[in-house]
């Protein structure tokens, strides 16, 4: 993934805030002035259906932020989905999903 933004936090809760997850990892884990952040999130569709996702991001020497979004449900839709609105605004290109959505993955990396 690629994006605009040049603070880890503050991509974490975008991150947040598009995907309408709830963060598990603790604030306290979260805080402090580091070049690197990992986080989980977790949700749950309004059918029931539980996803969960991994967020590893790192500040390069350039300031950009680099990294990867792991998506996991038992259902490809709501990892589909929820992977969209990760990769909104980021420039993940449309084949991208297409190649994943044709091999039937769950997972998805952005």
């Amino acid at each position: 993934m690629n994006t605009g933004v040049k603070d880890l936090r503050q991509y974490l809760d975008l991150l947040i805030k598009n995907t309408n997850m709830l963060c598990l990892t603790g604030e306290s884990a979260l805080s402090g002035d580091c070049d690197f952040l990992s986080a989980n999130l977790a949700a749950k569709s309004l059918f029931g259906e539980d996803a969960l996702a991994n967020c590893s991001l790192e500040k390069s020497e350039d300031g950009s932020i680099t990294g990867h979004v792991r998506i996991r449900s038992k259902t490809q839709g709501i990892a589909l989905s929820l992977g969209d609105k990760v990769g909104e605004g980021k420039g993940i290109r449309a084949d991208q999903a297409d190649h994943h959505q044709s091999k039937g993955y769950k997972d998805l990396d952005t």
